[in-house]
């Protein structure tokens, strides 16, 4: 290993860190309007008692969640706007095959640009308040009640069309809002989008900004949503950490309304609220739950003005990464993950050719991470097996929500079943790596260079098609780089585990996001694969590293073996079975 080489080129990751660095300005605020907000926090939360009260369960396809839409459209019309009704059929993993609808009302203004208003009216149920947005539901009522014709003066007619859209099956990963981003004509006009979803919890005001492409809102509407909240609110309203902001444009991964806007080119943020639902509210806690709505809601009704006031101002998606009021331009940090790979890459290609100067016996090892290749890849298709038996869900691409199966309620048996399928590969792969003579240090030296050439391929891919995913896979390059100039088991089994820091907290920082366990959030990203919120190609390149990972691992531990040559007969029945309880016993 030339670790000169490694050292020196490293230099080439200091300009683009500089870049990086250079990119971070301070985002600016659009003015506040100069009319206040009238936003009526008592009158939104009347509302939100009457829609919980006459229709508590608003599971998407239920009766309920007919007499809810019914409810919000009668409402909305009763204050003079028109009103229009978009139904379809849609198979929302967990439910099946549902009837859902989306209710739109459309204050017209002077302007065909269009400012979105979006707020969910469903539910998982009464059993999980965790997904009740009723409040989201009121202020968009509210809302319309303020800028409707008749109640507002004479004249007053924004600049801007105002759109107020009630989805449907928000809790349920948000088709409701995929569906109107994709299908409506009003989406079409639209340059600002703001969600409304749980704002009359009992924490601080946070604004939501992940998107199911790799982009960002416009840092105007973030900056100005925030800017807005504080003002009514008096706290700092919290943005994703810059961990959660990698994680998720790694992914990329977006839990609320705002991510198929986003996708689709519309900056759109979420204003919500922290904490638990209010469930049993004492006097006290209501009162602070109506004065966290009308806060929020106030703040929402300004956001819209101070956007509708900007005339001539432009809201893109280009991704970005927030630090309090300042932002760094995603290019410069893409350029950074990028760069980080080239003194890994350059170690490789040097490792790998002075292994072919002294002959090092490379096809046992490329056959070695063959089988083991094969076997992940073997490990996808019992999740995709998985899915047809009903362990994991199917049905639309949708982001699930944190209470879905198998999260809230594990299969036991059928995920025992698909761990057995998966330990009868791993004991048929054993057998196939296994060997009567003993491992050579040039065999060795060959399993580490073709695993860590493999592993550098991995990265070399990542880094053409999705920079933001290197986050995941940069620190096992360069702990792994060092694994064959390392001697002693403690150090090398230490080298592997800094490797795995990538994916372990990737998932970590995921399962603080949802509030879940870790073991939950490796169930939850195979749901989202199985319904295809995960794309296939990006379950194939996670598979093709663990291949590398795994022989780097048998390495790491002194356990590794080069794969049997097709000329000698692999182990079978009885020899299969003899090697595995040597290898478990570690005889």
């Amino acid at each position: 290993m030339n670790t000169r080489l490694v050292r020196a080129s490293s230099v080439v990751v200091l300009p683009a860190l500089l870049a990086a660095l250079f990119s971070v300005s301070t985002t600016g605020v659009l003015p506040r309007p100069p009319l206040e907000p009238l936003f009526d926090g008592q009158a939104a939360a009347d509302l939100a008692s009457r829609l919980t009260t006459e229709y508590p369960d608003r599971v998407p396809g239920t009766l309920g969640a007919e007499g809810a839409a019914r409810w919000f459209s009668e409402t909305v019309g009763a204050v003079g706007l028109s009103v229009e009704e978009d139904d379809w059929t849609e198979d929302l993993p967990e439910l099946g095959r549902v009837e859902l609808r989306n209710v739109v009302a459309v204050v017209p203004g002077r302007s065909e640009e269009a400012i979105v208003l979006v707020a969910h009216r469903d539910n998982a149920g009464v059993d999980r308040p965790e997904a009740e947005n009723a409040s989201g539901t009121a202020a968009l009522i509210e809302l319309a009640r303020g800028f409707a014709p008749q109640g507002s003066a004479a004249g007053a007619l924004p600049h801007r069309t105002l759109v107020l859209v009630s989805t449907d099956a928000g809790s349920y990963g948000g088709a409701g809002a995929k569906r109107f981003a994709r299908e409506s004509p009003l989406a079409r006009g639209a340059i600002a989008v703001i969600v409304l979803d749980g704002i009359d919890r009992r924490g601080s005001p946070s604004v939501t900004i992940a998107a199911d492409r790799p982009v960002s809102p416009a840092r105007a509407l973030v900056r100005t949503a925030a800017e807005r909240l504080r003002e009514e609110t008096g706290l700092e309203a919290r943005l994703p950490s810059v961990p959660t902001q990698l994680v998720d444009l790694g992914v990329p991964y977006a839990q609320r309304e705002q991510g198929p806007f986003l996708a689709e080119g519309m900056a759109a943020v979420t204003l919500t609220t922290d904490g638990a639902p209010f469930t049993s509210l004492s006097a006290a806690e209501t009162a602070r739950a109506v004065e966290r709505l009308e806060q929020v809601g106030r703040a929402t009704e300004a956001i819209v003005g101070s956007i509708d006031a900007s005339v001539g101002a432009a809201f893109r998606t280009p991704d970005s990464l927030f630090v309090d009021d300042r932002a760094a331009s995603g290019w410069a940090v893409r350029l950074t993950l990028v760069v980080a790979v080239v003194p890994f890459a350059l170690g490789v290609v040097d490792l790998i050719v002075r292994g072919r100067r002294r002959g090092l016996p490379f096809r046992p090892a490329l056959r070695a991470l063959r089988t083991r290749a094969l076997f992940w890849l073997y490990g996808g298709v019992l999740l995709w097996v998985g899915g047809l038996l009903g362990v994991f869900p199917t049905g639309s691409a949708l982001a699930l929500p944190p209470h879905s199966e198998p999260v809230s309620d594990w299969p036991v048996a059928g995920l025992a079943l698909l761990l057995a399928a998966f330990g009868l590969g791993w004991a048929t792969a054993r057998g196939r790596l296994s060997s009567d003579a003993r491992v050579t240090p040039e065999e060795r030296l060959a399993g580490y260079c073709v695993a860590l050439g493999w592993i550098g391929l991995v990265a070399v891919g990542l880094a053409l098609a999705k920079p933001y995913a290197l986050v995941f896979v940069l620190p096992s390059l360069y702990a792994w780089l060092w694994l064959p100039v390392r001697n002693r088991l403690w150090t090398r089994v230490a080298l592997y585990l800094v490797g795995l820091l990538g994916p372990v907290g990737g998932l970590a920082v995921l399962a603080r996001e949802l509030g879940i366990g870790v073991l939950d959030a490796v169930l939850y990203v195979a749901s989202l694969a199985t319904v295809g919120y995960v794309s296939t190609a990006s379950v194939l390149v996670a598979l093709a590293w663990l291949a590398g990972a795994a022989q780097l691992g048998t390495l790491a531990v002194g356990r590794y073996a080069p794969a049997v040559a097709a000329t000698r007969t692999a182990p079978s029945g009885r020899g299969r079975i003899a090697r595995l309880a040597r290898y478990v016993s570690g005889r």
